[in-house]
């Protein structure tokens, strides 16, 4: 009894030095830790259980992970908030020289709620920024990682390298998001061709090429853009493969082929269609080459 009686006794020392309005604020934000860190365990423990991909796993992670923070966060401004500002108020001139040499970080925080509000991406996204792109698997209010794909726009291969791109660049430079059409996608390539080449006979050949890969592809990658069509209410082209010429200079002709593809088999299906593309095309087989010999 005697040490239940002390330690009452301590608690209300303790409480009476630090002021009853700062002890409930102690206990409150103990309170709110607790929950917040038995709430994440348990939707962790529910993730680690389930049956998902490790994709969507990896997705509810993040999300976790942000939602917690932004939770622990603004539940200490409201906890603290008459602290707060009477701090503040009596450190203005230092508060004005942090936010000075503080700005990039501050730039990083707005372009990341820039980044969430306006849903520019998410993780599993394949996005391209300033010259860098992959498939996004980490994101937070600061930095976004990606796990790069290149080099450049040649190839859809994983180079084997994570860049963290700060959110700073959200706010001045543009984001391409390549998985904005979710599961089925239009991929577009090119293939280079001579003026002097039978670009007939080739256009025929990366025709058939095309409809025999992508052909199952066609009514599926249809269905996920109309879907899309409706949401956004927007235009959308056929799904049908499709192929058109450009001009780069007076020797070359570029031949721009678009094909339906699921969004993580881009590059499978490319190669799939070039090679069939080269079993098919022979171009001293062409009639424009036999013409030339007959002639």
């Amino acid at each position: 009894m005697k040490t239940i009686d002390k330690i009452i006794k301590d608690i209300g020392l303790e409480v009476a030095f630090i002021g009853q309005e700062q002890f409930l604020h102690i206990v409150n934000t103990l309170l709110l830790l607790f929950i917040v860190w038995s709430a994440r365990n348990i939707f962790h423990r529910t993730i680690r259980k389930s049956n998902w991909r490790m994709e969507e796993k990896r997705k509810w992670y993040v999300s976790i992970r942000n939602w917690s923070t932004m939770i622990l966060l603004f539940g200490f401004l409201s906890i603290w908030a008459t602290e707060i500002q009477t701090f503040a108020v009596s450190v203005v001139a230092v508060s004005a020289a942090l936010i000075i040499s503080g700005k990039e970080s501050i730039l990083c925080i707005h372009g990341g709620l820039l980044r969430s509000l306006n849903g520019l991406f998410k993780i599993g996204d394949r996005i391209e920024i300033d010259g860098i792109r992959g498939d996004v698997i980490d994101a937070n209010l600061f930095v976004t990682k990606i796990m790069e794909i290149g080099p450049q726009n040649y190839t859809h291969q994983f180079t084997g390298r994570a860049i963290t791109i700060p959110n700073a660049l959200f706010l001045s430079k543009q984001v391409i998001n390549e998985s904005f059409m979710h599961k089925y996608v239009l991929h577009v390539f090119k293939v280079a061709f001579k003026r002097d080449e039978d670009l007939q006979y080739a256009e025929k050949c990366m025709k058939e090429s095309a409809d025999l890969v992508c052909g199952e592809f066609v009514d599926k990658t249809q269905r996920n853009m109309d879907q899309i069509r409706v949401k956004e209410e927007i235009e959308v082209p056929s799904a049908e493969p499709r192929i058109t010429f450009r001009f780069p200079n007076s020797s070359e002709v570029e031949m721009i082929i678009r094909i339906p593809s699921p969004a993580t088999k881009k590059g499978n299906l490319e190669q799939a269609v070039l090679r069939e593309f080269m079993k098919r095309y022979n171009p001293y087989s062409s009639p424009v080459s036999n013409r030339r010999e007959d002639g």
